[in-house]
């Protein structure tokens, strides 16, 4: 069912970027239809697609000239699931039923008619170039905010004739069975560039800000700073949108016959000495009055916050510094413009600031009263230039409250706009996934069977994978979540050599080559490797490293290794070239928590993203691996008086971190190990006990067929997954 967003996805006016950088204004619509929440509504697909909620009062922005900014949600028909079948055929293949997911949807741009839009991102990837080319195929409409643009044929077509708005003064934008599969089965957080009319400088901006239904509010005058574009997008009245643009403008408003905002650069007017209060003739300082503030008057340094159009509109801070001692004054402007903008706007503002610490007061005659403020004056006996702050007429004299003006400021001489930050645009390409059992990992201690997903591609462009499971070898898949930005990983170059578990191995190196030569990986020191950080899986073992040096793109040699980490010390001599390697970050893996009764079941994960249409399934068995119990520790044999004494230290997978240097939390329902025992080389019995300590007698011994080479194994007995991970030590007996 079509559903119309009656409030909007809130946009905070601190930046254009708001819908994905900053907080939601107001009510938002339900998270279900931007991809978070909601309960499911049929087991092993997406969520809830509805649109549970839509609120009031979200502002929708004012743009002028050439802005990028994020758009509002106004409709949308909800995501549509489309089933795909396959296999079934005549060689015994199984059939398969695939989902695909797609949305219809339109979305406020602006507050009134543009001209066009150029570019578009979706969750900061570029899906259309200035030239209007879209990189992958997509169907969209744009409505320019005219006053009599007509309602869109597809919203008519869900919602009804009668039901459906013109949203006549509002330019936005359609989007028709918008294919998700790239950004996660979810509606994308789209930014455009968005091209309205007058651009240029702060002034047009101010004008068209400041004009209802046609009618211009104010007049503007003199001259104003460059932009490429301003976003207007908070609430309240024409007087609070205009404010922060007075501010970086240095304007002045000025009355007469009517308001007008007046530049910093203008007509000088030349007042003959003369001219002004005879009072003190030949005086000039008396004639004047002059002040010069200080204190917290004192600037120093100024910085404009802006948005580069040299970085795609990413934030940029352009500073200027002159002397010592003052204030630093911060100007954050929701304009877009290129960093000599930016800095040449820093340098004319803090010469202001400093200029206009110097103050006077002006008498003329009442021919003057033309004179307004805003409004440049100077003196014929004085090189200064001076900006009228106030204009009084008292008694036939017009008094001037007047501030120096700093016409002449050098352009900056070098401007560094920084490294943009930048995404590639390319196609994602396939996903390379992979399926770990493994035992617990830092923070969790699981009660059911876990599969850990790792998945990550190889191309620099891809940025998120939906997974799919099947428990029945393929016949049907149901969806099982999304992993987005990817998990490092890759394989091992060469083999890891052997080391000890219980201290610094300082001596063994891996080679790994990465998926991507984009990914990189950083060393870490002691202290923070001890606190769990590097925590990576090489093979079957699980290693933390301190040093990670760049050998070539993509290639890294760890070294300064923890081994055996996580109970995994049986693998460390199981190593080859060749092997898997995986960065265990938990926040960027999927977990899959099959229920107890499927331990050791049998499953199928495949990947769906863009690039993923022919990728096979990798198989995995619920093992329960982070159910084991751990080997035990320090197991012992000493005979004395002919009987073989065993004794050991209880470990718990819940207890790595050793908290009260005591002993170690039991983690399972009792404590109880299986003893096996061998006589040179044959099992010759298996017995329970329930403390840490077995005694395998002469009697024992002779019963058993004797020999002079005891062995034995001893694992924790969990109540689910029965014997654990097995110690085994052995003695040659006299």
């Amino acid at each position: 069912m079509a559903t119309l967003v009656l409030g909007t996805v809130g946009r905070v006016f601190g930046g254009p970027l708001g819908g994905i950088v900053g907080a939601l204004v107001g009510g938002a619509v339900d998270r279900a239809v931007l991809g978070g929440g909601g309960s499911a509504r049929e087991v092993g697909r997406q969520g809830n697609f509805a649109v549970q909620s839509a609120a009031y009062g979200e502002p929708i922005p004012f743009i002028t000239g050439r802005m990028r900014c994020a758009g509002n949600l106004i409709w949308t028909s909800g995501i549509t699931e489309t089933a795909g079948h396959g296999g079934g055929g005549k060689r015994g293949e199984s059939a398969t039923t695939s989902y695909s997911y797609t949305a219809s949807f339109a979305v406020a741009l602006a507050a009134r008619q543009i001209v066009g839009i150029e570019r578009i991102w979706a969750d900061g990837k570029l899906i259309r170039d200035a030239s209007g080319t879209f990189t992958t195929p997509v169907t969209m409409r744009l409505h320019g905010g005219g006053e009599g643009q007509a309602v869109d044929s597809l919203i008519a077509a869900a919602e009804g004739v009668a039901g459906t708005p013109a949203y006549r003064g509002i330019a936005y934008a359609v989007f028709e069975d918008l294919a998700l599969a790239d950004f996660g089965n979810r509606i994308p957080n789209l930014t455009f560039e968005v091209v309205a009319d007058a651009g240029g400088n702060v002034g047009a901006a101010i004008a068209a800000l400041a004009t209802v239904d046609g009618v211009a509010l104010l007049a503007v005058d003199g001259g104003f700073p460059a932009v490429a574009g301003h976003f207007s997008g908070r609430t309240g009245s024409i007087a609070g949108a205009l404010e922060p643009l007075l501010d970086m403008a240095g304007a002045m408003v000025a009355s007469g016959d009517g308001l007008t905002i007046c530049g910093r650069r203008g007509a000088v007017a030349v007042i003959p000495a003369g001219d002004c209060d005879a009072a003190a003739p030949g005086d000039r300082r008396q004639r004047e009055r002059r002040t010069r503030l200080g204190g917290e008057a004192v600037v120093n340094a100024v910085e404009v916050a802006f948005y580069d159009t040299s970085r795609d509109y990413q934030p940029g801070l352009q500073r200027v510094r002159r002397g010592i001692a003052g204030s630093l004054d911060q100007q954050s402007v929701a304009c877009a413009m290129t960093p000599l903008q930016a800095k040449t706007l820093a340098a004319e503002l803090l010469a202001q600031r400093q200029a206009s610490r110097l103050r006077a007061t002006l008498r003329l005659p009442w021919r003057y009263l033309a004179l307004r403020a805003g409004d440049l004056v100077a003196l014929s006996d004085d090189p200064i230039i001076w900006r009228v702050r106030e204009a009084r007429f008292e008694g036939f004299v017009v008094a001037l409250d007047i501030e120096r003006v700093e016409v002449a400021v050098a352009p900056p001489a070098t401007v560094d706009g920084g490294r943009p930050l930048v995404f590639d645009d390319g196609p994602a390409g396939p996903t390379v996934l992979r399926v770990l059992d493994l035992p617990p990992l830092p923070g969790e201690l699981p009660g059911t069977p876990r599969l850990w997903l790792a998945a990550s591609g190889t191309s620099a462009a891809w940025r998120r994978a939906g997974i799919e499971v099947s428990a029945d070898d393929g016949a049907s898949y149901t969806y099982c979540g999304v992993i987005e930005g990817g998990v490092v990983q890759g394989i091992a170059a060469s083999r890891l050599g052997a080391g000890p578990a219980d201290r610094w191995d300082r001596f063994a190196t891996v080679d790994v080559n990465l998926l991507s030569d984009t990914i990189w990986l950083e060393g870490r020191t002691e202290a923070s490797v001890l606190a769990g950080g590097n925590l990576a899986l090489v093979g079957d073992e699980i290693i933390q490293f301190i040093s990670a040096a760049a050998l070539a793109p993509g290639k890294f040699r760890l070294s300064g290794l923890l081994r055996g980490r996580r109970g995994s010390e049986a693998a460390i001599a199981m190593h080859n070239a060749g092997e898997r390697f995986v960065m265990l970050d938990v926040a960027a893996l999927l977990a899959f928590n099959p229920p107890l009764e499927a331990l050791r079941g049998r499953y199928r994960f495949r990947p769906v993203g863009s690039g993923d249409g022919a990728a096979l399934p990798v198989v995995a068995i619920a093992g329960g691996a982070a159910l084991l119990p751990l080997a035990p520790a320090h197991l012992r044999l000493v005979e004395a008086g002919g009987s073989v004494h065993a004794s050991w230290i209880r470990r718990s997978r819940a207890g790595f971190g050793w908290a009260d240097f005591v002993d170690a939390p039991l983690a399972e329902a009792g404590e109880t190990y299986r003893v096996d025992v061998a006589l040179d080389g044959r099992p010759v019995r298996s017995v329970t006990v329930s403390d840490s300590h077995f005694a395998y007698a002469p009697a024992d011994r002779l019963a058993d067929g004797g020999g002079v080479s005891v062995a034995i194994s001893v694992a924790q007995i969990s109540d689910s997954m029965g014997p654990g991970r097995a110690s085994a030590a052995s003695i040659i007996l006299a």
